[in-house]
């Protein structure tokens, strides 16, 4: 039995004013972030994709697991995620996913979206649990469906509101804006809108075709922040407005792929200035894509229509990306190195004590080492950041080794993958997990040691 079945929804009934208020007033963190869903039509090596910076100024950290399958369909799951203790009281466990992909290569990332005038609604919103059951129960787009529309049955008066970008391994991609309404209580079905990212079509959860789609001028992918139609309140339009730039000169350059979207999307530190008074050695980042509040970037890049969803790879850097570096995992090695979850050795044995982890710890102590990048970067949601000012000049110095780390991680993948393409044999669980493996252990490494080269790479691959 997992640990939140132990609470069944249905206890919503009881939960009092007072309990609502508590986690209101104690302040649910506020999640601003950003996604996009890519087409195979759209990505230049013709598979799909999705993308997450995660933005969260009180859940300072995020780690990685793989939890075992649920239903032998969907298999097992990788997850970023951090501990929240409000959603411990709404779920029984602080387990809170960012992201995730399962082993039928099924795969999803969320925003939240931000209701500000309504604290109630926000306190049982269970966005993340959604997302939790939809990497637990599905397969493709299909599944994913009908989990959203007869989720309210079994969720007595949980709201959801939220973006989700997702893909399957058929071929399916699409966002979706889900949103249970304003009032928090009783059965409410979540309504949604679909915008295909193959198509362009917008269907809504009744069927109804609200556009039928751009034929060859749809370009083939979607982004979103904190805002959908159903809640237009303008947060993260700065956000969006950038990445969808970006992305859009990629797709008409034909350079519209996971590893430039993490190099070039999610590490991009630019954003209009807070005032009229600053320098590259004192420039905010609050209106950044990376920022002094970004806790994780996420790339899942999927595979072809009725490709391996064994190859399908979960891109993920802890911390700031425009700081760290992307490390590649596998679901289908159901296992992920103790660098990305573990964060004491106690005996000599990797211990996970919180939600930290020693990719996660070591991109923190470089953000802030000598306070060359930031003085400071603590807060909270309600008192603020402490410093959201980086140094664009040593952030350069800094990209200069951390982007040789990534560039050979990307090329010895790539090569990886290729191998395993061409001889499907080689594709087990032990050759997938002890390449991740070897591939966060070089990153770690040369990551402490500030160089592209204290730790050559020296991976025998399979043969």
């Amino acid at each position: 039995m997992r640990q939140h079945e132990q609470y069944p929804y249905l206890r919503f009934l009881g939960v009092s004013t007072a309990l609502l208020c508590l986690l209101v007033g104690a302040g649910m963190p506020a999640w601003a972030c950003d996604i996009a869903v890519v087409s195979a039509k759209a990505s230049s090596t013709g598979r799909p994709f999705i993308w997450k910076n995660f933005d969260s100024s009180q859940s300072w950290h995020q780690e990685i697991k793989f939890f075992p399958a649920r239903k032998t369909g969907p298999g097992g799951y990788l997850m970023v995620y951090r501990f929240e203790d409000g959603m411990r009281l709404l779920t029984g466990t602080p387990i809170t996913p960012s992201a995730g992909v399962n082993e039928s290569g099924f795969a999803m990332a969320i925003t939240s979206v931000y209701e500000e005038y309504n604290p109630v609604h926000s306190a049982t919103d269970l966005s993340t649990e959604l997302m939790r059951e939809a990497l637990e129960q599905c397969q493709t787009i299909a599944d994913f469906e009908r989990l959203v529309k007869n989720w309210h049955w079994s969720h007595f008066g949980c709201a959801v509101s939220c973006n989700a970008a997702v893909i399957d391994a058929k071929g399916g991609a699409a966002m979706y804006e889900l949103f249970t309404g304003y009032v928090s209580g009783g059965f409410m079905p979540i309504r949604y809108k679909k915008y295909d990212a193959n198509t362009g079509k917008v269907v809504n959860n009744l069927g109804w075709v609200l556009n039928a789609g751009q034929g060859n001028a749809f370009i083939g992918f979607h982004v979103r922040t904190n805002y959908n139609d159903y809640c237009p309140w303008n947060v993260g339009t700065d956000r969006r407005v950038r990445a969808e730039a970006l992305m859009t000169q990629m797709a008409k350059g034909k350079r519209l792929s996971y590893a430039n979207v993490m190099r070039e999307v999610s590490k991009d530190v630019e954003g209009k200035q807070v005032s009229s008074s600053f320098s590259q050695t004192n420039y905010s980042t609050m209106y950044c894509i990376s920022r002094a509040c970004t806790r994780s970037g996420m790339v899942v890049d999927g595979v072809a229509n009725g490709g391996d969803p064994r190859l399908s790879v979960f891109w993920c850097v802890l911390g700031e990306p425009s700081i760290g570096c992307y490390v590649p995992y596998f679901v289908a090695a159901k296992r992920v190195s103790y660098l990305a979850w573990a964060d004491k050795m106690v005996g000599g044995v990797p211990t996970d004590q919180d939600d930290a982890s020693f990719l996660c710890l070591a991109e923190d102590a470089r953000e802030t080492y000598n306070k060359l990048l930031y003085s400071s970067n603590r807060g909270t949601t309600i008192q603020g950041m402490y410093d959201n000012y980086i140094n664009k000049v040593e952030l350069g110095l800094v990209q200069e080794w951390t982007f040789a780390i990534e560039d050979t991680v990307m090329e010895r993948t790539e090569a990886f993958l290729s191998s395993l393409r061409a001889n499907p044999g080689l594709i087990t669980r032990d050759n997938l997990g002890d390449f991740s493996d070897y591939s966060a252990e070089y990153t770690y490494q040369n990551y402490l040691a500030g160089s592209g080269s204290a730790m050559p790479w020296d991976y025998a691959p399979p043969q």
